[in-house]
């Protein structure tokens, strides 16, 4: 099975998402880390993008005001070894929740328009700034055959190729991050409904039969082991995730 996973704090929020049977979309705007997803930033430190967005957005003001609203869902596409679960966001005292990754994508596909919506993260030293060799285009992808830079009138000219720079903009990550293997779902401001800015994201409803199993740490608190089995449905496991023992060498 495709499956893909979350780390998610022990805390009666993450109950509530299995009691509600929603995942949590968060406000880039409201991330601990103020390199992640930046807008911002990455006009600030890229010359021609600015230049190109301040054409732009004089004229469709929309724009702007829909990039503030998207929500984003972060998942990692491996299982994490126990010893690597602090490497994450509340990763000391999490729980991980795996999910059929085919169901979700079917969901997001059917009820928001949004095919193919997993979207891996790229891990880079300079994560807000990209390689340009003229100042009037950027670095878009490299390979055996050289590097292939896309113009940047390019995003002027064309909404979709425009969409994909925001999208490249929402999953460059700095380098540090690199053991969290990640990959995310970007709900843009279209499917946002009843906004107001003080929101710090969005409850977005996904079908209970996407959750495969829970893993929780030895010393994951009995009581909320007990509220989880409250509100999973019958069928879903519970596994304890133990730390790897060095096996004992054979006696000589």
């Amino acid at each position: 099975m495709n499956t893909v996973f979350r780390l998610r704090p022990i805390n009666d929020k993450t109950i509530e998402e299995f009691k509600e049977s929603y995942i949590w979309f968060s406000r880039p705007m409201y991330y601990k880390d103020v390199d992640d997803a930046n807008v911002v930033s990455f006009l600030e430190l890229n010359e021609g993008i600015n230049n190109a967005f301040s054409r732009i957005f004089k004229d469709v003001p929309e724009i702007a005001n829909d990039v503030v609203k998207n929500g984003i869902c972060c998942f990692t596409k491996t299982l994490p070894k126990l010893r690597h679960w602090k490497k994450f966001p509340s990763g000391k005292k999490s729980i991980i929740v795996e999910y059929d990754r085919k169901i979700i994508e079917d969901h997001f596909l059917n009820v928001y328009g949004i095919g193919d919506c997993f979207k891996d993260v790229e891990y880079l030293d300079n994560s807000l700034i990209f390689k340009t060799s003229s100042g009037y285009d950027i670095l878009w992808s490299e390979d055996d055959n050289g590097l292939f830079y896309k113009s940047i009138k390019d995003f002027e000219r064309d909404s979709k190729q425009m969409d994909l720079l925001f999208l490249r903009m929402f999953t460059r990550i700095n380098s540090r991050f690199r053991i969290q293997k990640e990959s995310r779902i970007i709900i843009g401001g279209k499917n946002v409904q009843c906004f107001n800015p003080d929101l710090k994201g969005y409850k977005i409803k996904i079908p209970i039969e996407s959750i495969v199993r829970i893993y929780i740490q030895p010393l994951t608190p009995t009581c909320f082991v007990e509220k989880l089995k409250s509100v999973l449905p019958d069928g879903i496991p519970i596994e304890i995730k133990k730390p790897l023992c060095l096996s004992t060498p054979p006696k000589q």
